[in-house]
């Protein structure tokens, strides 16, 4: 068997060490502040027929003409590729392959 001496003052001060470490973190307040940085606007969050604001027309996808009552919007994006398969995409569930 293997007799192991603890030295008992130095578990009494790491003890001591960590309940104020502890209590301390406990004590300190919370930052409840709001972030006044403004949330990212996903395409789900989009309202149908509508763009996020700023949104160059050029990325805007329309499968009736963009900026009339009713338009129905497909989506947006930079992407000249992702662009054409909203379309193709589209073509599935609007019927006909013209747009």
């Amino acid at each position: 068997m293997l007799l192991v001496k603890i030295n008992t003052r130095s578990l009494w001060i790491g003890l001591v060490v960590s309940a104020a470490s502890l209590g301390i973190f406990i004590a300190s307040p919370a930052d409840a502040r709001q972030a006044n940085k403004q949330r990212r606007v996903s395409t789900e969050q989009w309202a149908p027929g509508t763009v996020p604001r700023n949104t160059p027309p050029g990325n805007v996808v329309c499968w009736t003409p963009c900026g009339q009552p009713g338009a129905i919007v497909l989506g947006a994006d930079p992407d000249p590729a992702i662009r054409a398969q909203l379309l193709r995409d589209a073509s599935r569930y609007f019927g006909g392959g013209d747009h």
